[in-house]
């Protein structure tokens, strides 16, 4: 075990006098740790690429490798590899495997491979649409930075537009969800003179929009209040602060009429408030800041109640 790893926390053992951790106990602590030591994780991917690794982690395994080898190290050809020799002993694979394993053999240069795994995606009573699709997205929201993200902006809107025409649920609805939510929180932390430019605001708000439809379709209730969320977030950061008012209020709503999730429904709150402060509507703002704070009264994380003081700070700045 690397000595990274061990002083991150992430602890494995192996021997007899200890409990001997299974490949999905590895690939738990990996998901929990593996940004505090992202060479040491991907050393452990290469390890556990040698083992069987059972068919029920293996959408864990895919998208570690992906994310800590392809993504941190640009090492897409490798991440190929590990996925390809994880995955080649085992006969059936599940859509988000193949998915994964195509993204990476699509970035790591093995086009025929990643065409060939987008067939197989298709056995899964996908369209090509969908199935190339999914694949696009999860791409494209591994690779979204300051420098091309006008020019992904482009391939995103083609993205969307092929989401539009999909009438009825399919198999990757969630998958490219999650993918959209990825790419359009990466545009929101560009800066104001690339979130101004006309084709990355048209992609940020349709896409958010396209994956609140997939997530309300496929959902759980809490992917749907966090898909307005987000929306609410695009449309402040735009400056459309009627729709985001508008979204933010519905997904306290679905919040309140679906189970209690007290952390997203403050910060929903705390856009509402953003919004309404656009709106000219201070009073209302100061109540809406005055009900998200007292919701964090119990909170015992402090990075999240450091996150949520941060931003009601700049609230209130506007605010005064």
């Amino acid at each position: 075990m690397s000595a990274d790893l061990k002083n991150s926390g992430y602890v494995t053992t192996h021997t007899p006098e200890m409990r001997t951790m299974t490949i999905a106990d590895d690939l738990s602590l990996l998901v929990q740790n593996h940004d505090d030591a992202p060479l040491a994780a991907a050393d452990e991917l290469r390890r556990l690429a040698k083992l069987d690794v059972p068919s029920d982690q293996l959408s864990r395994f895919a998208w570690l490798v992906d994310h800590v080898i392809g993504e941190k190290q640009g090492a897409w050809a490798e991440a190929y590899g590990l996925i390809k020799q994880a995955i080649e002993s085992h006969e059936t694979l599940q859509l988000p495997v193949l998915r994964y394993a195509a993204v990476a053999a699509h970035l790591g240069g093995y086009l025929p491979a990643g065409i060939a795994l987008e067939r197989r995606m298709m056995r899964e009573s996908l369209s090509g649409d969908q199935a190339s699709t999914a694949v696009r997205s999860g791409a494209l929201s591994f690779g979204v930075t300051p420098e091309n993200a006008v020019d992904i902006c482009a391939s995103l809107l083609s993205i969307v537009e092929s989401v539009s025409r999909w009438s009825e649920p399919s198999g990757v609805d969630s998958l490219v969800a999650g993918s959209l939510n990825n790419i359009v929180s990466a545009l929101l932390e560009q800066d104001r003179e690339t979130v101004g430019h006309a084709d990355v605001s048209a992609a940020m708000i349709m896409a958010a929009e396209a994956a609140r439809t997939l997530w309300y379709r496929a959902g759980t209730w809490v992917n749907q209040e966090r898909a307005d969320y987000l929306c609410a977030l695009v449309f402040n950061r735009l400056g459309d602060y009627v729709k985001a008012l508008d979204a933010a209020e519905r997904g306290q709503q679905v919040i309140e009429t679906r189970g209690s999730e007290d952390v997203d429904r403050a910060f929903l709150i705390l856009e509402s408030a953003r919004a309404l402060i656009g709106l000219s509507r201070r009073a209302d703002a100061t109540e809406r800041l005055r009900c998200a704070t007292a919701i964090t009264s119990g909170w015992d994380d402090d990075a999240l109640k450091s996150a949520f003081d941060k931003k009601a700070q700049l609230i209130c700045n506007l605010i005064d």
